[in-house]
C-alpha cells in the first residue's frame, strides 16, 4: 500500500508533507509506504521515501496526472498537502476497483453547473492496476487541455469519466464550500461565505485554499482555517 502526496513550487513547503505524513500515522492502521513526489526534498521526514517528479513544464496541479504514466502494480492513496485527516481512514484500503480511479463527489455542489465545471474533486485519489490512459490522453495534447479546463478535475470529469467512481457522502467535505446538499455556500452568490466543520467526516480538504477571488483580490480561504484544527496532526 502507498500512501501518496505531491508537492511542486512553492505553494505548500516541507511542513505540509511532514504534516500530512503525521495524520497518516495516526490515522490509517495498515501497512504503508509514504511517498512524496516532488522536485525539492529538503528537510521533508526520513521515513517520508522521495520520488522525483519527471519534467514535462507542468506547474500548479497538473503534475498531479504524471502519477498515472505508468500502471500502479500496488494500490495507490493520494492526498493533496491540504487536506486534514479528521479520523481513521483504514477502510480508505477498501476503496478500490481494479483499472478505475475514485475519487472525491462533491455533494455540496447540488445546484446546475455550468460549462466545464465539475462537482468532482481530485483532492483525494484511489487506484490500482493500469491507468495510463488517463496519462497518455492528456500528453497528446496538453496545451489543449490546459487551456480549456480550470484544472484536472475537469480534465478527468469530461475526458476519463469512464474510468471514474467516487468515495461515499459522509466521507469528505470542504472547509471553505460546505459538507452536503443541504449546508453549503455557492461562490459568487451574495451570502457570506463562512467556514464549514463536521468532526465526525474522517477528512476536510481545503479546497480554494490560497487561491484569488476574482471579485475581492482576497484569498477564499487562507491559513486562518485552520485554526482549531491543529490537534489533527499534533
Amino acid at each position: 500500500m502507498n500512501i501518496v502526496c505531491l508537492k511542486w513550487g512553492d505553494k505548500f513547503s516541507h511542513e505540509h508533507v511532514n504534516r500530512l505524513y503525521r495524520m497518516v500515522c495516526k490515522n490509517f492502521k495498515h501497512d504503508f509506504k509514504f511517498i512524496c513526489h516532488t522536485e525539492n526534498g529538503n528537510n521533508i521526514d526520513d521515513n517520508i521515501i522521495i520520488q522525483p517528479l519527471p519534467d514535462y513544464g507542468l506547474e500548479k496541479w497538473w503534475p498531479k496526472l504524471t502519477l498515472f504514466e505508468h500502471p500502479a502494480d500496488v494500490p495507490n492513496i493520494f492526498f493533496d498537502l491540504d487536506v486534514v485527516i479528521q479520523n481513521d481512514i483504514t477502510h480508505f484500503k477498501d476503496y478500490f476497483i481494479k483499472d478505475k480511479l475514485c475519487m472525491i463527489k462533491a455533494y455540496w455542489k447540488p445546484y446546475q453547473l455550468v460549462e466545464f465545471d465539475t462537482n468532482l474533486n481530485s483532492s483525494i485519489m484511489i487506484w490500482y492496476g493500469d491507468n495510463t490512459n488517463i496519462w497518455k490522453e492528456f500528453e497528446s495534447n496538453m496545451e489543449y487541455y490546459m487551456l480549456k479546463y480550470k484544472g484536472i478535475d475537469g480534465y478527468l470529469d469530461h475526458n476519463q469519466s469512464d474510468k471514474l467512481f467516487y468515495l461515499p457522502k459522509g466521507e469528505v467535505y470542504s472547509r471553505l464550500y460546505g459538507i452536503g446538499e443541504n449546508n453549503y455556500w455557492r461562490a459568487g452568490t451574495d451570502i457570506k461565505p463562512k467556514y464549514f466543520y463536521e468532526p465526525n467526516y474522517n477528512v476536510c480538504i481545503f479546497n480554494g485554499w490560497k487561491r484569488t477571488d476574482e471579485w475581492t483580490g482576497e484569498y477564499e480561504l487562507d491559513d486562518e482555517g485552520y485554526n482549531g484544527f491543529e490537534h489533527y496532526w499534533n
